[in-house]
Order: structure tokens, then sequence, then C-alpha cells
């Protein structure tokens, strides 16, 4: 390793660190959101529910985008095809595990959605043989540790999946197609989470910051669930109150997502979907303090290999060469 390798790993690791920091940020707040929107959803349409808390979250941060003078030099056609897929994926995401939190235990539901993030990421970089730098792409090998932490967490799934099909009966009322309906929309979620951390990646090196990017992802998702909860006649049934709007749009989505777009700013990709993944351990533990939910024993089992798994992923050798600085690679 060259000096200046060293001075820019050694300018790059308190980035790093500040990411990862970040995503525990979005997993204890996501796990709380989880926990709550779960009990909220069994009166609440799914659709009525996204289209008030994400309009609420683009008011806000498109306030906090136009103080800050907003970004317009940075809107090439690439990072405007980047915005068109982020909104995409972003609305495949919350569509996913709003509608797996209707129907599975949130520990469930949160870590399927969670746990097939790193094992997209593995996917992706094992058929596409690419790696993030910006616009253009080089290959990349998966480490042992990493192809390792990958097989536990695609075992914890499966698990997690017998779960819901075998001993979630006394946690939630669903019958076996709205299980499986709700194992789709988990693991579909899961994955449209993780190609819209990597469509931000892109945005974050293409210049746009955090609040920018949270002011613009938002907008495919409420437009197409404001429309079917309109067309639907789904806004004639119950409403979400005005303090459960505020409290999973401020507290459950825009403070974790600001975080969580962070920690993909500073971060690697798999690291960051690894950590993410191990969210299911903070809902359990909120889920032992809630009145609406309580363990599943299959689920405990799958939680703790998803989380041995995860871990396992994070403890990889340092390789030798060049340091890359915060961000350089997924």
């Amino acid at each position: 390793m060259t000096d200046a390798d060293a001075d820019r790993y050694a300018h790059a690791r308190p980035l790093v660190l500040a990411g990862l920091a970040a995503t525990m940020v979005y997993n204890v707040t996501s796990a709380a959101k989880e926990v709550y929107a779960g009990h909220v959803l069994q009166t609440v349409d799914p659709f009525v529910l996204i289209t008030a808390c994400f309009g609420l979250v683009i008011l806000l941060f498109q306030v906090i985008d136009r103080a800050g003078g907003g970004q317009p030099s940075v809107y090439t056609p690439r990072v405007m095809r980047a915005l068109v897929m982020v909104n995409l994926t972003t609305a495949g995401a919350w569509l996913g595990i709003y509608l797996a939190l209707r129907w599975l235990e949130p520990a469930v539901a949160g870590g399927l959605s969670g746990g097939v993030g790193p094992l997209a990421v593995l996917a992706w970089r094992r058929f596409a043989g690419i790696r993030t730098t910006g616009i253009r792409t080089t290959g990349i090998r998966t480490t042992l540790a990493e192809a390792a932490s990958g097989a536990g967490i695609l075992a914890a799934c499966l698990l997690l999946a017998w779960s819901a099909a075998e001993g979630q009966g006394e946690v939630i009322a669903a019958t076996p197609v709205e299980t499986a309906l709700g194992l789709v929309a988990a693991t579909a979620g899961g994955i449209s989470a993780t190609l819209t951390s990597v469509w931000a990646k892109k945005l974050s090196l293409a210049g746009l910051g955090p609040s920018a990017i949270m002011a613009r992802r938002f907008w495919l998702l409420v437009g197409f669930c404001g429309a079917v909860a309109w067309a639907t006649g789904r806004l004639a049934g119950p409403m979400p109150s005005v303090e459960t709007v505020a409290g999973i749009g401020l507290l459950g989505v825009a403070l974790p997502l600001y975080a969580l777009q962070v920690g993909i700013r500073y971060g690697r990709i798999f690291h960051v979907n690894v950590i993410v993944g191990l969210c299911p351990l903070f809902t359990l533990a909120f889920q032992a303090f809630s009145a609406w939910n309580h363990w599943s024993p299959l689920t405990v089992a799958g939680v703790a290999l998803l989380v041995a798994a995860g871990y396992l992923g994070l403890m990889r050798p340092r390789r030798a060469g060049p340091a890359l600085a915060a961000g350089d690679a997924p």
C-alpha cells in the first residue's frame, strides 16, 4: 500500500464507520415502525397508509431540499434515468413490505425483506460481474465469507418462510393464500429495496445528497398508491389518525430512510444490506414489549440464524492492495 493509499484509507474509514452507524439507526427506527405499522395495517388499507405517510415525507424533504437550494446542476440524462429507476424500485420495495406486514408476523416480513438483500447483491455480482464505481463498472469477486454469509441468510429466509407457513397461526390471522402472498410481497420488496440501494448509490456518486434523493424518490409510490386508493374506493374505509401518519411518516419513514441514505452514501452496498438484514433482531425486541404481536418460536430460530449469517458477512479479512475510499464499492 502506498502512502497515498494509506492516507486515502485513513480519511475514508471514519466515513465508512459513520455509514455503518447510520444504517444501525435505520434498523432501530425501522423495526419500531414495522411492529406499529403491522398493527395499523390490520384495519387501515396499505394503499391509504402509504399515500398519507409518504406524502408527508415528500413534503418534508421538498422543504429541506429547497431550503438547501436544490442541485439542478447535476441533473444529466444519466442522473434522470437513475431517478426513474429509484422511483420504480422504491415503489416496489415499500408496496412489498407494507403488503407483507398486513399478512405476516412483522419479524418474518422484515426478515425476508432484509434477508434477500445480501443474496440479491451476491447474485448481482455473480451474474452481472459488476461493482459500482460511478457510471463505469468493473468485475469484482465474492469472498468466501460473503458466500458463506449468503448461504446462511438463504437458510434463514427459508426457515422464516416455514415459520410463516406453519408457526405463525397464533400471531397473525391469515389464510394460506394470504400467507403465500405475504411471502411473495416480502421477497419482491427486499429485492426491490436492494436495487434501490444500487441506483441510490449512483445518484450519491453523481453528486446528489441524501435530502435531494429523499425529496425525489417517492413520487411514483405516492402517485400510484393514491390513484389506486381513489379509483377503488379505499379512501371510504378506515383512515389513519393524524398522530399515526405523523409517527409512521416522520419517525418510521423519514428518519430511518435518511439514515439509510447516509449509510448507502458512505458504506459498501453489501455491508449495508447485511446490516439491514439484522433488522428483524430489533423487530423481535419490539415485539416482546408489544401488546399486538408476540414471538413465534420458528421466527426466533430464523432470526438467530439470520443474525449469525449477517455477522459472518461482516467478518472478512482485509485485502492487500489499494485502499478503497468510502462508497467506492458496494
